[in-house]
């Protein structure tokens, strides 16, 4: 007779933890919800449109690069990764890698700095890159200047 109320007892026992699962999750949810107000960042971030300065002091458009990038912000680390899409002799389309970059990044109210360790661009460890950001609904907005220069502007949109 032991089996069965041992039966009994487990039942009860998966009956009590599949009940209790709901606030759980909310539990989760509103701990994410509050991380989110306090770090805006965590998420995926897909670039909706950018531009930078090159070296010949150019604007390069990066609509008329063809260029996509996806941007996954943690709530330490930061990763990237550009491809340009380009148009083949024979009229089909390719994905070419262009930049890719991961590391730790640091925020204030009105600056978003990155700290690049693995790169595709030779920035050197310890090298930051600061940008001045606003939030707008689901949208990032970012300049990176230097020494009173505007050197880049990008819009990313939030993908969760």
């Amino acid at each position: 007779m032991l089996a069965p109320s041992r039966l009994l007892l487990s039942a009860l026992v998966s009956l009590s933890l599949i009940l209790s699962l709901p606030p759980l999750l909310s539990l989760s949810s509103r701990a994410l919800a509050s991380e989110l107000m306090t770090n805006p960042f965590i998420g995926s971030w897909q670039l909706e449109s950018g531009k930078y300065l090159d070296d010949k002091g150019q604007w390069q458009d990066y609509k008329n690069l063809n260029l996509k990038a996806i941007k996954v912000i943690s709530s330490s680390h930061f990763s990237f990764t550009t491809m340009k899409e380009i148009e083949q002799a024979d009229g089909e389309k390719k994905q070419e890698f262009w930049a890719a970059g991961t590391g730790r990044y640091e925020f204030t109210d009105s600056l978003y700095t990155e700290y690049p360790e693995l790169n595709s661009f030779g920035v050197v460890s310890g090298e930051s890159f600061a940008f001045e950001y606003r939030i707008k609904g689901q949208q990032l907005h970012t300049k990176r200047i230097e020494e009173g220069v505007l050197k880049e502007a990008e819009v990313w949109q939030r993908l969760d």
